[in-house]
């Protein structure tokens, strides 16, 4: 199927009432998916900023006069800022911006951060929620070093680091290296935060002596949160995927508004129901997909009782001609292509492209044929399928139609463009007809017949049309044939497959308004009937915009 007939399929799909269940059950999920990730999935949430992330003081260099030279600062002021250049202030902002409480028993992986190269020196928790939040974060706050940044050191409390301040700075202004602990990270121990509640860390740290240049300003956290979520709020993408499929919600929504109000607005789209019976007969290879049709109907308009009936095409014809003006509405006919049976008084309804294909047994071994190829084995020129291929010898056995048959009427004109040869057999197996003949040709009423004998005939060929074919390919020992290298399909038509016509229902004169046969006409038509004959693998006459397929209004059909 091309890319043209995928797109009407789906838009055929998405206007009929399971497409907008499929739409609206679309939107549904798009537009719930944030909620039930937000409220049951990853309830807990939690996110975290960095305000501040720069060192303090003044470079020495920056006290000094840069025009003469001369120090302008007192040498204590120098030695302070000496101190302070390799120390740097970090602030973050935590903050519940969930829907639910976290407690402690949350946490699988405790919250911590970690600042590179840069030691700990002090701590402090500023800007909480309440003086109560504050005073727990702050009891909770562990310090670890890059060794254990999973493991809590125990005894290792803010109150400790605090303590051991005086020395740090002691060593510094003697310019020694401190003897004191190097602690690396800040863990929560046991933080529980109520819904909103926010706090800020601030944190002193010292560039580590080890590191030479600029001071880093690398921090990484960790963390996981059962049920949950944490995230660093500047890198939250302005446009995530719950706004993203919101919108796409949104945008699914209208559209199924879109097509619900196309579809109440579109004539046809319910049956007209009436009440009396029809008889629709003709064309064997068509009345299977009118009779699943007229099922269709019926369930809608249970006072219509439509039959059908595969007669033939012309047979079918000719049986509408003689019809009484008294029962005019009361019988249809099924015609594969514009029927020379045909007087002025019928009218012809174009309902749907029919593509038809030649069919093997599997045991010819070909599956490629030309138009002169197929000429020459149904005028006897060629009788075994080892004159067309390499391998073992099978004669060829033909399976054709009758005389009342538009299939075979559509195979004479477009592929043999002439008539098929005289009938040679009733077995399929022999030409006991003509025992003489170079040929064994048999003769089936039905699409379904030819099929049958085809698959149960070896090197038996035939013809059907394509969803018939198919479905029989499936289960049978039969293949279909491409034709001068095009598969038979509605799409390679405009690219030169040749063995296709238009079925017509042909009505003696127009139907009276509020028969059974004018609503069947105008609900094949309808979205539900479109949507069974593409289903059914044949391409409506009647578009969704209630026009015309270029293929059925073409003059040789």
């Amino acid at each position: 199927m091309g890319v043209g007939a995928t797109m009407q399929s789906l838009a055929e799909i998405l206007s009929s009432d399971s497409g907008s269940l499929v739409l609206g059950l679309a939107a549904l999920v798009a537009i719930a998916a944030p909620f039930i990730d937000r409220y049951f999935i990853r309830r807990r949430r939690m996110t975290f900023r960095v305000l501040y992330n720069s060192k303090i003081g003044l470079s020495p260099i920056d006290l000094h006069d840069g025009e003469n030279g001369s120090a302008q600062a007192a040498p204590q002021l120098e030695q302070v800022a000496r101190l302070l250049d390799r120390m740097s202030i970090v602030v973050i902002r935590v903050h519940n911006t969930g829907s639910f409480d976290i407690a402690p028993s949350d946490f699988e992986i405790p919250l911590s951060f970690t600042f590179g190269s840069r030691i700990v020196w002090d701590a402090r928790v500023s800007d909480a929620t309440d003086d109560g939040l504050r005073q727990h974060v702050r009891d909770g706050l562990e310090f670890f070093t890059r060794e254990t940044p999973q493991k809590p050191v125990e005894g290792v409390k803010l109150s400790r680091v605090r303590a051991l301040l005086p020395k740090r700075f002691a060593g510094l202004a003697a310019e020694a290296p401190p003897e004191a602990p190097e602690w690396h990270g800040v863990r929560f121990a046991r933080l529980s935060l109520k819904r909103k509640e926010k706090f800020k860390l601030v944190v002193v740290l010292r560039e580590s002596d080890e590191h030479d240049g600029e001071i880093s300003k690398e921090i990484d956290h960790h963390a996981r949160l059962a049920a949950g979520r944490i995230k660093d709020d500047r890198k939250q993408r302005r446009f995530g995927w719950p706004v993203i499929t919101t919108a796409v919600g949104v945008l699914l929504t209208g559209a199924l508004l879109a097509t619900l109000l196309v579809s109440w607005s579109r004539p046809g789209d319910s049956a007209q129901c009436a009440t009396g019976k029809l008889s629709v007969e003709g064309s064997s290879a068509f009345v299977p997909i009118i009779d699943s049709i007229a099922a269709e109907y019926h369930g809608q308009c249970d006072g219509a009782a439509i039959t059908t009936r595969a007669t033939g095409s012309v047979t079918g014809v000719r049986a509408l001609a003689p019809v009484d003006a008294a029962g005019k509405d009361e019988l249809a006919v099924l015609s594969d292509g514009r029927s020379g049976e045909a007087g002025p008084e019928l009218e012809a309804k174009a309902v749907a492209v029919v593509v038809y294909s030649l069919v093997v047994n599997r045991a010819a071994g070909v599956d490629k044929l030309t138009t002169q190829q197929v000429k020459d084995i149904f005028s006897g020129r060629v009788r075994n399928w080892d004159q067309l291929r390499p391998g073992p010898s099978v004669p060829i056995g033909i399976v054709g139609r009758g005389q009342e048959s538009g299939t075979r009427k559509t195979f004479e004109q477009k592929v043999l463009g002439g008539s098929e040869d005289k009938l040679t057999s009733d077995s399929c197996r022999k030409p006991e007809r003509d025992p003489a003949a170079a040929t064994t040709r048999c003769e089936r009423g039905t699409t379904a017949e030819v099929l049958t004998e085809v698959a149960a005939v070896p090197g038996a060929i035939g013809y059907a049309d394509v969803p018939a074919a198919k479905t029989a390919a499936a289960r049978d020992q039969l293949g279909i044939v491409q034709l001068d290298g095009h598969y038979p399909d509605v799409t390679t038509v405009g690219a030169g497959y040749r063995f296709w016509t238009v079925e017509y229902l042909y009505t003696k004169g127009v139907p009276a308004n509020g028969s059974v046969l004018k609503h069947f006409l105008d609900y094949l038509a309808s979205p539900t009937a479109r949507a069974e004959l593409q289903d059914a693998g044949y391409t409506p006459c009647v578009a969704k915009d209630g026009l015309l397929d270029p293929l059925c209004t073409r003059p040789d059909i």
